[in-house]
């Protein structure tokens, strides 16, 4: 469905809310490639808050999340393993997205995004994003192949998800 608050809102942490807890850094809004492994992080994260139907606007601690997680469910989860469980479904989503035909020559942005903004007044002037670079950089930072896109063989086995090695070649 494209761009989606609901997914990941990494614009909170561009605007200060970068949570060291989880291990992200503060970077500048216009940052680039150097953003892509901070970005995915953040997406591991949100994709947990997905997965327990928590609300993103609660803004609650990660060691908050993590008690209430091994409350409910009797675990004894850390941050890293909270983050581990975003990370492969993030990671699933991908695979479906594989299977039902998406390429990465599909993730692009519109061409309004690809041209000098203008309103210099907000900061902005001149600035145009290096999508190559820094989908290169998402690519690296998820452990995906840098020119197919699809989560690598050490990546899918680090997450337990051996078993979808398969889905590559059905795609």
């Amino acid at each position: 469905r494209g761009a989606c608050h609901n997914q990941s809102d990494y614009f909170m942490v561009d605007i200060g809310q970068a949570d060291a807890a989880i291990g992200l850094e503060l970077f500048s809004r216009h940052g680039r490639a150097e953003k892509a492994a901070n970005f995915a992080r953040h997406q591991n994260w949100r994709t947990l808050f997905n997965a327990l139907v928590m609300c993103y606007f609660a803004n609650v601690a990660p060691e908050d999340v993590v008690g209430l997680i091994n409350s409910a469910c009797g675990l004894k989860w850390d941050i890293a393993e909270a983050l581990q469980v975003g990370e492969r479904g993030w990671n699933l989503k991908r695979l479906i997205n594989f299977r039902l035909g998406l390429r990465p020559e599909q993730e692009r942005l519109p061409k309004v995004f690809l041209q000098p903004f203008t309103d210099a007044a907000a900061g902005t002037g001149g600035f145009v994003p290096d999508i190559t670079s820094m989908m290169q950089a998402y690519y690296q930072a998820r452990g995906w192949d840098l020119q197919t896109g699809f989560p690598s063989r050490q990546k899918l086995i680090e997450l337990g998800l051996g078993w979808a090695l398969s889905i590559e070649e059905a795609a």
